[in-house]
């Protein structure tokens, strides 16, 4: 490659690919076929024509290809558990939580967005594991979505109380696949996870846990944070009035599962190719006449679009719980929040280089915040600075002892 296709070619990267781009441009960019040389006999330009102008490639790049990922390369289980009314056979992705002699058990339990499945949180979450081991990662098809069945496949019930109950039965599932030892005192803690239409659902259950808590046998969790991406009461309501047109205007087929994929990663639904690989595959499936059609039709929930929305800012900023919003630009702030986060009621961070799926397109970004988040709010915490405090004193500029380390305040 010439210098001045290098050029070229570091200009295009800076402009179009984003810092958790799995997908290696350059790599792919530089990638050809030994049969793809141009005529070493073909007649040299001008010398008094700029170069620039015969800047063409010497050799033509390989085509991407654009195949399924299977889950199982990001999630060491599934299961089918019946729970909930209406009567729902969810579909569960999840990690189990490795066990720790020093830290409390805990889950980070994931909701997805409308249209979409547990499966989008696969990168996210595997990566979470990896750094956390000893914390259990979960994820599901919520009812109308992926591969969850209902036992009336014309059910359309999708009112956030319904989601609701149906995301804190699966915390208790969770809690059941990981049991404690009997000598094991140390409370289960959760971190509830939603995007889009998901952070309603999981503010709504912060909200009203204690209300829709029912299992007897089972103590109930600690949520220990809630973190919600990339929604907000005033843009997701103001965005509803052209949700129809949205639909009408995707694809309503593919051929097949590659196209869909592609299609998803050149249309920038979804930036990072890697994350789509395994993301799409649980949102189209093949239909009668052999064409890959959505799994769910998002205009068969219309009656209840509003219903998701409104009084989310009011409910996220009143949710007993330590509280992260991730956006993907602060354009997305109402008022509300905006106030909010002046008086500092929750953790705000913006990613501005991603889309609406910032679990997807930035899924170590995002991992590294989780973390973080966790490690400064996890119960545990707090008893660790008081102890630190406690024995390691310093001396301030009047004399006077004050703590060598200080905790972060929290919302």
């Amino acid at each position: 490659m010439s210098r001045l296709q290098k050029t070229l070619l570091k200009s295009k990267l800076s402009t179009s690919s984003t810092p958790d781009q799995v997908l290696d441009e350059e790599a792919e960019e530089g990638a050809w076929e030994e049969s793809d040389l141009v005529d070493p006999n073909a007649p040299t330009p001008p010398h008094d024509i700029p170069p620039a102008e015969f800047a063409v490639p010497e050799r033509r790049p390989r085509k991407q290809h654009y195949k399924a990922t299977p889950w199982k390369a990001y999630w060491h289980a599934s299961d089918s558990p019946n729970l909930s009314a209406p009567p729902c056979v969810f579909k569960v992705y999840y990690t189990t939580p490795t066990p720790s002699p020093s830290k409390s058990p805990t889950w980070f339990i994931f909701h997805h967005g409308a249209g979409s499945s547990g499966l989008t949180f696969s990168v996210l979450a595997a990566r979470i594991h990896e750094s956390l081991p000893e914390v259990g990662v979960l994820a599901y098809d919520a009812r109308g979505h992926g591969a969850t069945k209902t036992a009336d496949a014309d059910e359309k019930e999708a009112s956030l109380d319904t989601l609701t109950r149906d995301f804190i039965n699966i915390v208790a599932h969770a809690m059941r696949l990981s049991p404690l030892a009997a000598d094991n005192q140390k409370p289960v803690e959760v971190v509830f996870i939603g995007h889009s239409l998901g952070g309603a659902v999981v503010t709504e259950a912060v909200r009203r846990f204690p209300e829709f808590w029912s299992p007897d046998n089972l103590p109930k969790p600690i949520i220990s944070g809630l973190v919600v991406l990339d929604v907000v009461e005033g843009s997701a309501l103001e965005g509803l009035g052209s949700m129809r047109s949205y639909l009408a205007s995707r694809p309503q087929y593919f051929r097949s599962l590659e196209d869909g994929i592609r299609w998803h990663v050149k249309s920038h639904t979804v930036r990072n190719a890697v994350s789509a690989s395994v993301s799409v595959p649980g949102i189209i499936q093949p239909g009668a006449n052999g064409r890959y059609q959505w799994i769910t039709d998002l205009s068969l929930t219309e009656p209840f679009w509003k219903s998701w929305f409104v009084d989310l800012s009011s409910k996220f900023l009143e949710a007993r719980s330590r509280k992260m919003l991730v956006l993907a630009g602060t354009d997305r702030l109402d008022k509300k929040l905006t106030i909010g986060q002046m008086q500092g009621k929750y953790q705000l961070e913006v990613l501005p280089e991603v889309g609406h799926f910032i679990q997807e397109d930035a899924p170590e970004k995002l991992a590294g915040l989780l973390e973080q988040f966790w490690q400064r709010n996890r119960r545990g915490s707090a008893l660790e600075i008081k102890a630190l405090n406690a024995h390691s004193l310093v001396w301030g500029p009047s004399g006077t002892s004050t703590p060598a380390v200080m905790p972060r305040p929290n919302p």
